[in-house]
Protein backbone atom coordinates (compact mmCIF):
# COMPACT_ATOMS: atom_id res chain seq x y z
CA UNK A 1 0.00 0.00 0.00
CA UNK A 2 2.85 2.30 0.86
CA UNK A 3 4.48 1.44 -2.45
CA UNK A 4 1.27 2.16 -4.36
CA UNK A 5 0.94 5.60 -2.72
CA UNK A 6 4.60 6.33 -3.47
CA UNK A 7 4.17 5.44 -7.14
CA UNK A 8 0.99 7.54 -7.28
CA UNK A 9 2.80 10.56 -5.84
CA UNK A 10 5.69 10.07 -8.22
CA UNK A 11 3.27 9.90 -11.12
CA UNK A 12 1.53 13.11 -10.05
CA UNK A 13 4.85 14.87 -9.61
CA UNK A 14 6.02 13.74 -13.04
CA UNK A 15 2.78 14.97 -14.57
CA UNK A 16 3.22 18.38 -12.99
CA UNK A 17 6.78 18.62 -14.34
CA UNK A 18 5.61 17.69 -17.84
CA UNK A 19 2.85 20.29 -17.75
CA UNK A 20 5.29 22.94 -16.55
CA UNK A 21 7.80 22.12 -19.25
CA UNK A 22 5.06 22.15 -21.85
CA UNK A 23 3.84 25.58 -20.73
CA UNK A 24 7.43 26.90 -20.72
CA UNK A 25 8.11 25.58 -24.19
CA UNK A 26 4.91 27.12 -25.52
CA UNK A 27 6.02 30.47 -24.17
CA UNK A 28 9.62 30.19 -25.38
CA UNK A 29 9.52 28.35 -28.71
CA UNK A 30 9.11 30.87 -31.53
CA UNK A 31 5.94 30.87 -33.54
CA UNK A 32 6.08 30.87 -37.33
CA UNK A 33 4.34 32.57 -40.22
CA UNK A 34 4.30 36.11 -38.88
CA UNK A 35 5.96 38.76 -41.04
CA UNK A 36 8.36 41.14 -39.33
CA UNK A 37 6.74 44.03 -41.17
CA UNK A 38 4.31 44.52 -44.03
CA UNK A 39 5.89 47.93 -44.72
CA UNK A 40 7.92 48.31 -47.92
CA UNK A 41 11.12 50.35 -47.89
CA UNK A 42 9.93 52.47 -50.82
CA UNK A 43 6.78 53.44 -48.88
CA UNK A 44 8.59 54.84 -45.84
CA UNK A 45 8.24 58.64 -45.76
CA UNK A 46 8.98 59.41 -42.11
CA UNK A 47 11.59 58.20 -39.61
CA UNK A 48 11.73 58.97 -35.89
CA UNK A 49 14.46 57.85 -33.51
CA UNK A 50 14.45 58.04 -29.72
CA UNK A 51 17.62 57.33 -27.72
CA UNK A 52 18.63 58.58 -24.26
CA UNK A 53 15.94 61.28 -24.27
CA UNK A 54 17.19 62.60 -27.61
CA UNK A 55 14.97 62.67 -30.68
CA UNK A 56 15.87 62.64 -34.36
CA UNK A 57 13.25 63.13 -37.07
CA UNK A 58 13.65 62.63 -40.81
CA UNK A 59 11.33 63.15 -43.74
CA UNK A 60 11.54 62.08 -47.37
CA UNK A 61 11.49 64.98 -49.80
CA UNK A 62 10.84 63.47 -53.24
CA UNK A 63 13.60 60.83 -53.33
CA UNK A 64 15.93 62.47 -50.81
CA UNK A 65 15.95 62.28 -47.01
CA UNK A 66 16.11 65.37 -44.81
CA UNK A 67 16.85 65.58 -41.11
CA UNK A 68 14.21 67.90 -39.62
CA UNK A 69 15.07 67.55 -35.91
CA UNK A 70 17.24 68.61 -34.08
CA UNK A 71 18.47 70.61 -37.11
CA UNK A 72 17.35 70.91 -40.71
CA UNK A 73 19.94 69.44 -43.05
CA UNK A 74 20.25 66.84 -45.78
CA UNK A 75 20.75 63.25 -44.62
CA UNK A 76 23.28 60.76 -45.92
CA UNK A 77 21.31 58.53 -48.27
CA UNK A 78 23.50 55.46 -47.71
CA UNK A 79 23.15 55.59 -43.92
CA UNK A 80 19.39 56.08 -44.11
CA UNK A 81 19.06 53.17 -46.52
CA UNK A 82 21.05 51.05 -44.06
CA UNK A 83 18.48 51.84 -41.37
CA UNK A 84 15.56 51.07 -43.67
CA UNK A 85 17.06 47.67 -44.44
CA UNK A 86 15.67 46.55 -41.08
CA UNK A 87 12.38 45.96 -42.91
CA UNK A 88 13.92 43.20 -45.01
CA UNK A 89 16.06 41.63 -42.30
CA UNK A 90 13.52 40.42 -39.78
CA UNK A 91 12.88 36.76 -39.02
CA UNK A 92 9.52 35.18 -39.80
CA UNK A 93 9.57 33.66 -36.30
CA UNK A 94 8.40 35.53 -33.24
CA UNK A 95 7.95 35.12 -29.50
CA UNK A 96 4.82 35.93 -27.57
CA UNK A 97 5.86 38.01 -24.58
CA UNK A 98 3.81 39.09 -21.60
CA UNK A 99 4.07 42.70 -20.46
CA UNK A 100 5.75 41.65 -17.23
CA UNK A 101 8.53 39.95 -19.26
CA UNK A 102 9.59 43.15 -21.04
CA UNK A 103 12.17 44.03 -18.39
CA UNK A 104 13.80 40.62 -18.87
CA UNK A 105 14.50 41.58 -22.49
CA UNK A 106 15.54 45.17 -21.57
CA UNK A 107 12.45 46.52 -23.31
CA UNK A 108 11.00 48.41 -20.36
CA UNK A 109 12.46 50.89 -21.02
CA UNK A 110 13.97 49.95 -24.40
CA UNK A 111 17.55 50.71 -25.39
CA UNK A 112 16.16 52.78 -28.27
CA UNK A 113 13.12 53.06 -30.49
CA UNK A 114 12.75 53.43 -34.23
CA UNK A 115 9.52 54.53 -35.90
CA UNK A 116 9.03 54.04 -39.63
CA UNK A 117 5.81 55.79 -40.66
CA UNK A 118 3.46 54.45 -37.95
CA UNK A 119 5.26 51.20 -37.08
CA UNK A 120 7.50 51.30 -34.01
CA UNK A 121 10.46 49.01 -33.30
CA UNK A 122 11.71 48.77 -29.69
CA UNK A 123 15.29 47.57 -29.22
CA UNK A 124 16.08 45.32 -26.26
CA UNK A 125 19.00 43.17 -25.17
CA UNK A 126 20.84 40.56 -27.23
CA UNK A 127 20.34 36.81 -27.11
CA UNK A 128 23.21 34.94 -25.50
CA UNK A 129 22.74 32.00 -27.86
CA UNK A 130 21.87 33.50 -31.26
CA UNK A 131 23.89 36.70 -30.67
CA UNK A 132 21.00 38.63 -32.19
CA UNK A 133 19.01 41.53 -30.75
CA UNK A 134 15.48 41.32 -29.44
CA UNK A 135 13.18 43.78 -31.20
CA UNK A 136 9.55 44.27 -30.23
CA UNK A 137 7.13 45.38 -32.90
CA UNK A 138 3.40 44.85 -33.39
CA UNK A 139 3.31 43.20 -29.94
CA UNK A 140 5.65 40.44 -31.10
CA UNK A 141 9.28 39.80 -30.13
CA UNK A 142 11.74 39.07 -32.94
CA UNK A 143 15.44 38.22 -33.04
CA UNK A 144 17.22 40.39 -35.62
CA UNK A 145 20.87 40.74 -36.67
CA UNK A 146 22.53 43.22 -34.33
CA UNK A 147 23.57 45.82 -36.92
CA UNK A 148 20.84 48.43 -36.57
CA UNK A 149 21.15 49.70 -32.98
CA UNK A 150 24.59 51.31 -33.59
CA UNK A 151 23.16 53.09 -36.62
CA UNK A 152 20.18 54.65 -34.89
CA UNK A 153 22.08 55.55 -31.70
CA UNK A 154 25.05 57.19 -33.43
CA UNK A 155 23.44 60.65 -33.36
CA UNK A 156 22.25 62.99 -36.09
CA UNK A 157 25.80 64.07 -37.01
CA UNK A 158 26.50 60.55 -38.25
CA UNK A 159 23.28 60.51 -40.27
CA UNK A 160 23.77 63.85 -42.03
CA UNK A 161 25.35 64.50 -45.41
CA UNK A 162 29.10 65.16 -45.07
CA UNK A 163 29.46 67.72 -47.89
CA UNK A 164 29.50 71.43 -47.04
CA UNK A 165 26.56 72.34 -49.27
CA UNK A 166 23.25 70.81 -50.38
CA UNK A 167 23.59 68.26 -53.15
CA UNK A 168 22.15 70.52 -55.87
CA UNK A 169 23.76 73.77 -54.68
CA UNK A 170 26.08 75.43 -57.23
CA UNK A 171 28.82 77.87 -56.19
CA UNK A 172 28.81 81.10 -58.21
CA UNK A 173 31.38 83.16 -56.25
CA UNK A 174 33.92 82.72 -53.48
CA UNK A 175 35.88 85.31 -51.48
CA UNK A 176 38.94 84.18 -49.54
CA UNK A 177 42.10 85.97 -48.35
CA UNK A 178 40.95 89.22 -49.99
CA UNK A 179 40.65 87.39 -53.31
CA UNK A 180 37.52 86.92 -55.35
CA UNK A 181 36.74 84.12 -57.79
CA UNK A 182 33.62 84.44 -59.91
CA UNK A 183 32.16 83.77 -63.32
CA UNK A 184 32.39 86.36 -66.09
CA UNK A 185 29.72 87.09 -68.67
CA UNK A 186 30.84 84.10 -70.72
CA UNK A 187 30.43 81.72 -67.77
CA UNK A 188 34.19 81.22 -67.29
CA UNK A 189 35.86 81.38 -63.89
CA UNK A 190 38.14 84.40 -63.34
CA UNK A 191 40.14 85.99 -60.56
CA UNK A 192 40.78 89.72 -60.30
CA UNK A 193 44.47 89.63 -59.41
CA UNK A 194 46.08 86.32 -60.39
CA UNK A 195 46.76 85.02 -63.87
CA UNK A 196 45.22 81.59 -63.28
CA UNK A 197 43.35 79.76 -66.01
CA UNK A 198 39.58 79.26 -65.86
CA UNK A 199 40.09 75.50 -65.81
CA UNK A 200 42.39 75.68 -62.79
CA UNK A 201 39.98 77.97 -60.96
CA UNK A 202 37.15 75.56 -61.73
CA UNK A 203 39.16 72.73 -60.20
CA UNK A 204 39.51 74.80 -57.05
CA UNK A 205 35.78 75.56 -56.94
CA UNK A 206 34.98 71.89 -57.51
CA UNK A 207 37.07 70.99 -54.50
CA UNK A 208 34.89 73.17 -52.28
CA UNK A 209 31.79 71.85 -54.02
CA UNK A 210 32.48 68.14 -53.54
CA UNK A 211 34.95 67.64 -50.69
CA UNK A 212 33.54 65.29 -48.04
CA UNK A 213 34.28 65.38 -44.32
CA UNK A 214 35.27 62.24 -42.46
CA UNK A 215 33.54 63.51 -39.31
CA UNK A 216 31.26 66.31 -38.08
CA UNK A 217 31.23 67.78 -34.58
CA UNK A 218 29.56 70.63 -32.70
CA UNK A 219 31.23 74.05 -32.92
CA UNK A 220 30.72 77.17 -30.80
CA UNK A 221 32.11 80.72 -31.04
CA UNK A 222 34.53 82.40 -31.16
CA UNK A 223 35.54 81.11 -34.58
CA UNK A 224 39.10 81.48 -35.83
CA UNK A 225 40.85 80.92 -39.15
CA UNK A 226 40.21 82.23 -42.66
CA UNK A 227 36.79 83.70 -43.30
CA UNK A 228 35.26 82.29 -46.49
CA UNK A 229 32.26 83.89 -48.17
CA UNK A 230 30.44 81.93 -50.85
CA UNK A 231 27.47 82.63 -53.07
CA UNK A 232 25.50 79.58 -54.16
CA UNK A 233 22.20 78.71 -55.77
CA UNK A 234 20.99 77.89 -52.21
CA UNK A 235 21.94 81.27 -50.78
CA UNK A 236 25.08 82.73 -49.24
CA UNK A 237 27.39 80.90 -46.83
CA UNK A 238 29.98 82.26 -44.43
CA UNK A 239 32.47 79.62 -43.32
CA UNK A 240 35.65 79.56 -41.27
CA UNK A 241 38.64 77.51 -42.43
CA UNK A 242 41.56 76.62 -40.17
CA UNK A 243 44.14 73.94 -39.58
CA UNK A 244 44.86 72.13 -36.32
CA UNK A 245 47.71 69.82 -35.42
CA UNK A 246 45.68 66.84 -36.59
CA UNK A 247 43.21 67.95 -39.26
CA UNK A 248 41.56 70.68 -41.33
CA UNK A 249 38.28 72.08 -40.08
CA UNK A 250 35.58 74.10 -41.83
CA UNK A 251 33.04 75.66 -39.47
CA UNK A 252 29.52 76.59 -40.49
CA UNK A 253 28.43 79.06 -37.77
CA UNK A 254 24.81 79.08 -38.97
CA UNK A 255 24.57 75.36 -38.15
CA UNK A 256 27.04 75.33 -35.26
CA UNK A 257 28.93 72.48 -36.93
CA UNK A 258 32.58 71.76 -37.67
CA UNK A 259 33.40 69.60 -40.69
CA UNK A 260 36.68 67.72 -40.31
CA UNK A 261 39.00 66.81 -43.19
CA UNK A 262 42.48 65.43 -43.67
CA UNK A 263 45.17 67.94 -42.67
CA UNK A 264 46.40 68.22 -46.27
CA UNK A 265 43.01 69.60 -47.34
CA UNK A 266 43.85 72.99 -45.84
CA UNK A 267 46.16 74.06 -48.66
CA UNK A 268 43.77 72.82 -51.33
CA UNK A 269 40.92 74.85 -49.82
CA UNK A 270 42.83 78.02 -48.90
CA UNK A 271 45.38 78.54 -51.71
CA UNK A 272 43.81 78.39 -55.16
CA UNK A 273 47.09 79.42 -56.83
CA UNK A 274 48.31 75.85 -56.20
CA UNK A 275 45.87 74.56 -58.80
CA UNK A 276 47.80 76.29 -61.61
CA UNK A 277 50.50 73.69 -60.91
CA UNK A 278 48.01 70.83 -61.50
CA UNK A 279 48.37 69.48 -57.99
CA UNK A 280 45.94 66.73 -56.92
CA UNK A 281 42.89 67.57 -54.86
CA UNK A 282 42.73 66.56 -51.19
CA UNK A 283 39.71 64.80 -49.73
Amino acid sequence: MFSSRLFLNLGLFTGIIILALTAYSINQVPEKNSAFSQLEIADVAEIKIQHQNKAISLEKNNKNWLITQPIKIEADEFRIQSILNILSSGSDKFYNVDKEDLKKYSLDPPAASLQLNTQTFLFGTTSAIEKKRYILTNNKLFLVDDTFLPLITSGYKNLMRRQLFPADAKISEIRINNQRIYKNENGSWINDENNISADDLKRYIDNWQHIQAYAVSTASPPYSGNRIELKTSHGNFTLHLYKTEHNTQVINPALGLSYQFDISAFDSLSDFSRFSQNEPLSN
